[in-house]
Formats: structure tokens, sequence, C-alpha cells
């Protein structure tokens, strides 16, 4: 810091003190030589002089020159960030081998709690059920099926009445059976960041046979959610019973608002790989599927849902069926329309990209009601690419033939190298769409 130093000058003139000697010189007669004459008085002190007027203060002195910079200080001590502990309980499970229960109702977890499975290669099932609120952590879990051995067939993740949990980071492998076992109602439940491989079948959602009652209390899977997830050579999932689905007038094990996103499904022969018989609010987006059913021939739909909802964002490569098969109704009396916009179809060997049907059976008076479909957007190339004269490979087969009065719409699509070319404008197998306008087609693939 500059510091600024001003020399004041002051200049006094102080008034002399003058004495005046006003004593006269005495008149001393001739000295005798007898003795001398005596002194006089001393004269008074004259008065003080007055003091003089002070002088101008003088000119301000230059600016003193920048001090050196100091010398660094040593670095403080780091402060740790501040880690919010995780709300509710952790508990630590398993034994990193054998067979293991989380069971509510043998042990309390209450809401809020992170159970963490020891990490390890478990030889048995987990079963985890009779839970409420809580997180259940599986990092470096792996179940084995023992390569697929009739020891090891029923090493599964075995599910029951959950109420929103979280289920992460578990690897089920090697089995000849299931990889997960829904055995009855889960509300809430999320299955994220897992990975299936090598296993016959993927999701069974089989042990629930509830007639719905037109409310949720009887929704076999309410807010059920697969996210993240790898599933590599893994057979079909069946959200819901063999025997469920809609039939003899009541919808059996319904499942409502169905989350299917970011997972990665490869290598598998399946078939179908998910299969819904009854859903009420699907939402199926941003996955990827690759190479599935390299050899088998079949009708398949790699998503199949019966029910309405939306199937957006997803990319199909080297595969055959279906890309989504969607067989439109809505669950009580107000229609609802099911959306199939901006997925990638790319290589397929049979069928057209995606599917439409009706069937009379769908439609229950006061139960179930027509839905709509909308195909928009989507891009679609290199269709029945083993030349099949089964099926023209095409945007849709379209079974609109007013069995419960739904419509299709298809819209904006762009589809590329077909077999056999199609004729101008018509885009569909079947049925006429309802509406089509705004598609698009080139012979040469992308």
């Amino acid at each position: 810091m500059n510091k600024k130093f001003k020399a004041l000058t002051y200049i006094a003139a102080a008034a002399a003190l003058v004495f005046t000697a006003c004593t006269k010189p005495l008149e001393v007669p001739t000295p005798t030589p007898i003795s001398s004459g005596s002194t006089g008085t001393t004269g008074t002190t004259g008065k003080t002089g007055s003091t003089a007027t002070t002088g101008t203060t003088g000119t301000t002195g230059k600016t003193g020159t920048t001090g050196s910079t100091g010398a660094t200080g040593s670095t403080g001590a780091t402060t740790p960030p501040v880690v919010t502990p995780p709300t509710g309980n952790t508990y630590n499970v398993g034994d990193g081998k054998n067979a293991l229960t989380i069971d509510g109702k043998t042990k309390s977890y209450p809401a809020g709690s992170i159970i963490i499975i020891k990490a390890g290669t478990y030889t048995g099932a987990i079963t985890v059920q009779n839970l409420t609120g809580v997180t259940v952590q599986g990092t470096g879990v792996i179940l084995d099926g023992l390569n697929k051995s009739t020891a090891g067939q029923f090493n599964a993740l075995d599910l029951g009445n959950l109420t929103n949990v979280t289920i992460s980071g578990i690897t089920v492998q090697n089995s000849s059976y299931r990889a997960v076992n829904i055995d009855s109602r889960l509300v809430g439940v999320t299955l994220t960041q897992m990975t299936y491989s090598n296993c016959e079948s993927g999701i069974m959602g089989v042990g629930d046979q509830t007639i719905w009652d037109k409310t949720d209390n009887t929704v076999f899977l309410l807010n059920f959610t697969i996210s993240n997830s790898t599933f590599n050579n893994v057979g079909p999932s069946m959200l819901g019973p063999y025997s469920g689905g809609i039939k003899n007038g009541n919808v059996y094990s319904l499942v409502k608002n169905l989350t299917i996103s970011g997972n990665k499904f490869t290598g598998a022969d399946a078939g179908d790989l998910i299969q819904c018989e009854a859903v009420d609010n699907f939402q199926i987006f941003n996955n990827t599927i690759t190479n599935i059913n390299p050899t088998n021939n079949g009708d398949n739909r790699l998503f199949m849902m019966i029910g309405y909802g939306d199937a957006y964002n997803n990319t199909f490569t080297n595969y055959e069926g279906h890309a989504i098969g969607i067989w439109p109704i809505s669950f009580g009396t107000t229609v609802k329309t099911s959306h199939i916009h901006n997925n990638t179809c790319k290589n397929s060997r049979r069928y057209s990209a995606f599917e439409y049907q009706e069937f009379t059976e769908l439609a229950i008076s006061g139960t179930t009601v027509k839905s709509d479909l909308i195909v928009d957007s989507n891009v679609v190339s290199s269709i029945n690419t083993d030349h099949w004269t089964g099926y023209p490979g095409t945007f849709i087969d379209n079974y609109m033939f007013g069995y419960v009065g739904g419509h299709v719409t298809l819209t904006n699509n762009k589809g590329y190298n077909f077999y056999p070319a199609p004729l101008l404008g018509i885009l569909w197998n079947l049925a006429a769409p309802f509406l089509s306008s705004g598609n698009t087609y080139s012979a040469t693939a992308l």
C-alpha cells in the first residue's frame, strides 16, 4: 500500500524579549584615595514583544513508491467435502455364496433402509419379499445357475409383496430357468443396472391370477420399471401369467404404468423379448436391440404389448420379427391413443417393422374400449432381408378390421430398401390405415 507523506513546515517567528536598560549612568565623583562610591540600582525590565504571524503551510511531498509483494503464505488445511449420510439404516446381508432370503416379516427393515448384499457368487436363490420403501444393492453379486445344470435351475432372483423397492447391481447368469421370478404383487418396484446373461428366460411374472376390479388395488404390477440393464442371450420375459391377460370377460393380472428404458438386448434367439398381455400405459424408450433371433423364423414381436402406451427412440438392428407389436385396447371407459414414433429399425430378416391387431375378445363392455394407434416419424431400412415371400417387408402389418373400432394413422415415416419393393404409395400390408400421409420410400438402403 502506498503511503503519502506530507511535509508541513510551520515557520513561527518568535518575538524577542527586549530588555531595555533604562538606568541612566550615574555621575560618580572623582575617586579619592580614601573610598569608592556605591553602585546604582538596576533598571526595570522592558515589555515582551508581540508574537509574529504563523508562516504558510508547505507543499505536499511526492507519493512514495509501492513496496514489494509479500511472501506467499502457507497453504491452508483442505476442508473435506460434506457427505450426506443416507437416510435410514444400512444393513449388510449375505455371505457371498449361499442362498439368501431378505424378508421383512422375519426382520424389520424400516422404510429408507439400504440393504447391501455381500459381493460374491451365490449358488442358491436370493429371495426379496415383504418389504416397503427400501433399496437393495447387489454390486458384485452374481447369481449363478451352474452352467444351466439341474442343480442350479432355481438359482434366481425371487420377488414378492414389495412396495416402493429399488433393486440394483445384481448379475444373474447361466440359468436353465428364469433370471427373475415374480411370485406376487409388486407396487413401485424398480430393477435397475442389472445384468442378465445366458438365461433360458428373463423376468417372469407368473404368480398371480387376480381379476382386475377397475381399481389399482387389483393391479398385479403397478408402476414397475426395468431400466439401464443388460440382457445378453436371454430368453423371453413375460410380465404376467401365461394364462393371464384379457379373456372370458375379465382382465387378469393387469400391469399398469410399465417403464422399459435404457436397456441393451443382444444375442438371443428368444422370439418375443418382452411380452405383456394386459398393460394399461407402457413407456418403452431409449432401448438398444441388436442381433436378436438369428435362427428363429417365427411371427415374433420383440416388444409385444396388449393394451395402450408409447414406444419411442428405440434402435433395432439385425433382428427377425416385428420390432414392436401393439394390440391396442383402453382399460376403463376412456379411449386412449397408443404411439410408435421416432424408432429406428434396420436389417430385419422377416416381417414388417410394426404390427397392429384387434380381436373381439379384447372388448369387454364397461371394462375396456378401443385404442387408436399413431405410427409416426420412424426410420425403417432393409426389411425382409431373407426375401421371404410370406409377407412383404414394409412399415406395418395392419389388421385394422373393425373388431373393436380402433384406427391406425401412418405419417411421416421414412422407408428404405423394402423387399419386395412396394407399390407406389402402399407402405402397409392388409388393411389401409385410417390416415396415411407424409411417408417416403427409397430403394437405396441406409
